[in-house]
Formats: C-alpha cells, structure tokens, sequence
C-alpha cells in the first residue's frame, strides 16, 4: 500500500519538462504552436477534392492586409522612407526623378525606384504643356510598374500551384491558404484556377498611364491633389470619399480618395482585374497571352467601354491618348533592380 508520504514524494520528482533549459521549454513551446496553427489551417482549408469540414470565419482581406504576399521589390512602408519624394513642388519632383522617358521607350535604361506619395501640389501652374505631361508620367510609371511587378509574383506562384493542382499533386497549407485569399480578393471560386489566372494579370504601362491623364486632369484635379485619386473610381462610403461638385441631384456617390499614389494605381488594377464590368478587356489579354503575343494597350482599350457614360467615345479618346502621347513604347520598361535604387 502505497503512502501518502510516498505519493507526494513521487510528485516532487522532476519531471521531464522541468530538466530541460529554458531555452529549449521556449523552443518545444513554438514548435507545438506552430503544429496547432498547421492543423487549424488544414481543417479550415481541407486539400480541395476531399471532403470539406466546417471552414472558421477568418477575416482574409484583414489577413492579406497585415501579412502581404512577400514581393520582389519594395513594399509599401517604404514610400514613408526619408529617401521617398512626398508632398514635392514640380521643380523638387523633376531633380528627384531625373531619368530620360525617351531612353526608357527607346529600351535604354531602367526606371528608378522613387515613389511618390502624391502628386506635385504645384503641377496646375506649369505653363508648358509638354514639360506638365513629362512630369506626370515620370511620376506615375514608377508606380504601374511596381504593381505589374508584384501582380507577376503573384501570377508565377498561382501558376506553380495550378501545375501542382492538375498533376494531382499535394497542396501545402500555406499554399491552400493563399490561394483562398487570392480567390476571395479577386473574387473567384477557390480551385477555378483558371479564372483566377485570368484575373491576376497586369495592365500594359500605356493604358494605365493614359487612363490616369484623363481621369485626373494630367494629375492636377481637385481629386487628384486632395485625394490621390488617379483614375476616377467611385465609392458610397463618406469616409473613403470626396463629394464631386457638380454632382447631378439624386446621385450619392463620392470619388474614392487614397493615402498614396500607389494605392489608387493597385485600386485601379484590382478594379479591372475583377469586375464584371472589364470581363471583355481580361478575355482580350488572355488571348494575347494564348497566342504569346505582347499586351497591347492600345488594343485593350475596347474593354473599356464600360468605364465611362461615353462608352465607345471614351474607349477612342484613351486610344488618342495612346498613340498621340507615344505611349506604347513604355509597355516595356522595368524598374531598377532593387540593389540599384
């Protein structure tokens, strides 16, 4: 018969977890909740074919916010950086970015890594019209191109995946869960690869930078300065948004405004890329890549014609823009490698 002085001296043996060092206690500690955040990811996002059990409520757009896909070049937080130009008069805006457009069209060259937060305050005053659309458009491919890019990272890694996909191979948890929150950004089935890699694609550097000259008045409209509001997109919420003036009576809608330049660029993308609206514009670049051409951002223009009241008309004048402003030899330009900038 066991004694209660026995019993409460082999509860005083040490055990194996209070041998081990407090190093090692925090180490074992990590390694069982990274098993726990493994397992609540593989319930939650079963291996699509099996069988799916009931998914947790996770709020992914809040999850692809704080813990971004990781890209090739530089995020977002750097444009608060000391070396970032914000809030700059066009004279300061024209030494900052002092790269020659015409040498970035003829192939020569790269364009530099400088993003700006916001558009010149002063840009309205510039007399010459010429030097006015220099300035804009040095301003803002820096910013197209910096969205193409990170929308490329993310268009290799879909495609890896979908490879894996239809070879029946396994699909890991974090890829699983990326590609749901990929599917609930762009707002497909989870497992439709094939309209997601239709969705996740870039806009040519010609479009978006003759969308954005017409839209903001060549960066000096009330929206542009006040807002960074680049391509004119509309919103219902009074917070995101700034009241058009002369707003037809009855009409309730607000022109989204920005914290940076750089949001209104990915907004825009993202506008385009998964609207019901733009389904004629992505199945024209699909065909592009199909047949291996370039995109050309002249030709997808045509699936615009929903962007505007002026349908037709407004697919024209952006073509106008295009050819008139050259534009097209920009659909090739690239950022300096990042160790460059």
């Amino acid at each position: 018969m066991t004694s209660e002085k026995q019993t409460g001296a082999a509860r005083r043996q040490p055990t194996f977890y209070s041998k081990l060092s407090r190093f090692e206690r925090v180490t074992l500690s990590g390694i069982g909740g990274l098993v726990a955040v493994g397992l609540l990811v593989a319930a939650a996002y079963p291996p699509e074919g099996g069988t799916s059990a009931p998914r947790a409520a996770y709020d992914l757009d809040s999850v692809l916010r704080l813990e971004p896909v990781p890209t090739v070049t530089v995020s977002v937080a750097s444009l608060k950086a000391p070396s970032a130009a914000d809030g700059l008069s066009v004279d300061e805006v024209s030494q900052t970015l002092a790269y020659d457009l015409d040498r970035i069209a003829a192939g020569e060259g790269s364009v530099p890594r400088v993003f700006l937060t916001s558009m010149p305050h002063d840009l309205a005053d510039v007399p010459e019209v010429s030097f006015k659309k220099s300035v804009f458009f040095k301003s803002v491919l820096p910013l197209v191109l910096q969205v193409n890019e990170n929308i490329l990272h993310d268009r290799e890694r879909l495609k890896g995946i979908a490879k894996q996909a239809k070879q029946g191979q396994t699909i890991s948890a974090e890829d699983r869960l990326w590609i749901a929150m990929m599917s609930k950004r762009y707002k497909t089935e989870r497992g439709d690869y094939e309209t997601l890699l239709r969705r996740v694609d870039i806009i040519p550097p010609s479009l978006a930078l003759a969308q954005a000259a017409k839209e903001s008045g060549w960066g000096t409209s009330r929206f542009a300065q006040l807002g960074n509001a680049l391509f004119g997109q509309w919103t219902w919420s009074e917070e995101d948004g700034i009241k058009p003036k002369n707003r037809e009576e009855g009409a309730d809608h607000l022109v989204r405004e920005f914290d940076t330049l750089l949001d209104s660029v990915e907004a825009y993308m993202l506008n385009l890329n998964r609207h019901n609206a733009y389904r004629e514009l992505r199945s024209l670049r699909a065909g592009m890549r199909k047949r291996g051409e370039s995109l050309d951002g002249e030709k997808l223009a045509e699936g615009l014609k929903r962007y505007s009241e002026l349908g037709m008309e407004y697919v024209e004048r952006i073509r106008s823009m295009i050819s008139y402003n050259q534009l097209l030899a920009l659909d090739d330009a690239e950022l300096a490698a990042a160790n460059d900038a």
